[in-house]
């Protein structure tokens, strides 16, 4: 980022910024051991840890994905209690209520469906959702593009043979 530190106020206009990404990496792995609030507040512990490790190398939305899935998985591999150091609370718009029934039950069967995925296709069909190049997922998560296109295709037909 800078070369000087994030204070809280920058550090809380960036998660606010980037809550989507967030949120949506939360709510997909969030498991009963690991609640959803549990696992949004490890990744803001991780993003806040990681900052000084943020190099500008990738766009800061790509880097925040990339501690986002890394923490979401090490939540879920590790059984072990977690420690709550610090506690944020931020006010998160509610899209639901901008969606029609129809859209609504469609995004809630997409949301069921990806659910049922393997966490690696979770991650790439996040980000893929969000409309991210290839190249940007691939480097996102550390894997190959062509790696990247063929899980994408796979996914897809999944998804499609799921309906």
């Amino acid at each position: 980022m800078t070369s000087s530190p994030m204070n809280e106020k920058e550090f809380t206009r960036l998660i606010r910024q980037h809550s989507g990404i967030i949120n949506k990496v939360s709510y997909f792995y969030a498991t009963e051991q690991t609640p959803f609030d549990d696992l949004r507040q490890e990744i803001y512990i991780n993003i806040w840890q990681g900052l000084s490790q943020y190099r500008g190398d990738s766009k800061i939305s790509t880097w925040i994905y990339r501690v986002a899935v890394n923490s979401a998985l090490m939540a879920i591999r590790s059984s072990r209690p977690r420690i709550e150091t610090v506690t944020f609370d931020f006010a998160l718009p509610d899209i639901s209520s901008e969606l029609d029934d129809a859209q609504r039950e469609n995004l809630q069967t997409l949301y069921t469906l990806i659910n049922r995925l393997e966490d690696i296709e979770k991650a790439i069909i996040l980000l893929w959702l969000d409309e991210l190049p290839y190249e940007e997922i691939a480097k996102t998560l550390d894997l190959k593009r062509n790696t990247v296109a063929t899980k994408i295709h796979r996914i897809k037909e999944k998804l499609s043979n799921s309906l």
